[in-house]
């Protein structure tokens, strides 16, 4: 049996760094998000510096948003159509490399086994050594927080930890030639405690280039720009930075 201390030393653990960090550099990174536009709300700047720097980002879309619009008579495939050819146009601007789609259904996940089983065939599929996701357990905003984004969140962070790396989890992988594979680092967004910040004035204009091309989700284009400015602003002013975006960031290795 492991004792207290060996268990103690393989818990993902809260990064030493705070205050102001630096995007990811020349890497493999992999977003999980529940929404077509979670990304854009929340990380897009620092995804954007980090493409500069040399990353390679992928994104894993768990549903498609198909219940994303005002009109009752919409239909939720035409939705789920629109939503992911903007979410395909925004990861253009973005600079990302690929997204998937699970077309789960919007508002209808489960914390299951089986989601469990394709965030983890995704991981290893794609091999991300860093992984941005929502935070499942301080999530923004506090008590009212998506209850998507929390089940995602919380089955991305069991799917990285442990199952993704430990070989005898989820064996049916290896016939699909999948082997098992470990994250170093996850990226927490939408974080209520949020301790590390990401200067993203050189990526702000791709981030908010990426939010307008989710044009279904944009009632008022010409008003967008001003008020997202305004909170990547106030964002950054507990770390002295005119434009941020803020993480939680877990050490897993």
């Amino acid at each position: 049996m492991m004792t207290e201390r060996r268990a103690a030393d393989h818990q993902p653990k809260a990064t030493e760094r705070g205050g102001v960090v630096e995007p990811p550099g020349r890497t493999a990174i992999m977003a999980i998000a529940a929404h077509p536009d979670d990304v854009e709300s929340w990380c897009a700047g620092t995804l954007a510096r980090a493409v500069d720097a040399g990353a390679e980002v992928r994104l894993l879309l768990v549903t498609s948003g198909d219940k994303g619009a005002s009109d009752p008579a919409a239909d939720p495939r035409a939705v789920a159509r629109q939503r992911e050819a903007e979410a395909r146009a925004a990861a253009k601007l973005l600079g990302i490399a690929e997204v998937a789609f699970l077309r789960h259904a919007d508002g209808e996940l489960e914390e299951t086994r089986a989601l469990r089983g394709e965030l983890v065939a995704w991981v290893r599929r794609w091999q991300p050594a860093i992984l941005f996701t929502h935070d499942p357990v301080h999530p923004l905003p506090p008590y009212l927080a998506h209850r998507d984004h929390r089940i995602v969140g919380r089955v991305a962070l069991d799917a990285v930890y442990p199952f993704a790396r430990d070989p005898l989890s989820f064996p049916e992988h290896r016939a699909a030639g999948l082997a098992p594979h470990a994250v170093r680092e996850v990226w927490l967004f939408a974080s209520a405690g949020a301790d590390a910040y990401v200067d993203i004035t050189a990526g702000f204009a791709r981030k908010l280039a990426a939010r307008l091309a989710h044009a279904s989700q944009t009632p008022d284009a010409r008003a967008l720009p001003e008020s997202w400015r305004g909170r990547a602003a106030q964002i950054g002013a507990p770390a002295g930075l005119a434009l941020a975006e803020a993480f939680t960031i877990l050490r897993l290795d």
